[in-house]
């Protein structure tokens, strides 16, 4: 019998896992993160400025919704200013959207695309990754270019849920 309380709580755990609706930001909230980086040389950040700011929307209950948008973003150095996160509709019938990052404890990852158009972004296709944590947050990598070029941007962002 001393099986049975570790076979509810695993159930009890999955079923948790499930249901993303507690990662979603309510009125008022935003996930709030400043850009990773290892400076002179910049190391995982290219394109953003320095101690770049990134503010997000985001309801994973509505990571394929055409109509409504998960999330918008917007960083404080103007790269991004309230940009949709968009689904890539065959990503959800694609196993690319299963994919796994190593290391932490992310409970699902997603592959948006953004289309700026104000800033330095404008007119391109930026990609967002964002994983939600285990402990609540979000990790968010922005993603245009290859990351060699001058007008390349990559961030790593690690976003906790605050106040707007």
């Amino acid at each position: 019998m001393p099986r049975a309380p570790t076979i509810l709580t695993t159930l009890l755990a999955l079923s948790a896992c499930s249901d993303l609706g507690g990662y979603a930001t309510g009125p008022g909230e935003v996930y709030r993160g400043t850009v990773i980086g290892v400076e002179d040389p910049p190391i995982l950040r290219r394109g953003f400025a320095p101690a770049t700011v990134l503010s997000m929307t985001f309801d994973p209950r509505r990571a394929t919704s055409l109509s409504d948008p998960p999330g918008r973003v917007t960083t404080s150095d103007g790269a991004l200013s309230l940009v949709a996160l968009e689904p890539i509709v065959p990503l959800t019938h694609d196993a690319l959207s299963e994919y796994e990052i190593p290391g932490g404890s992310r409970v699902r990852n997603y592959i948006f695309a953004m289309h700026p158009a104000e800033g330095p972004l404008a007119g391109r296709e930026p990609f967002a990754f964002v994983s939600l944590m285990g402990d609540g947050s979000l990790e968010v990598r922005i993603v245009a270019g290859g990351g060699s070029g001058p007008d390349d941007y990559f961030g790593l962002f690690r976003l906790a849920r605050e106040p707007e």
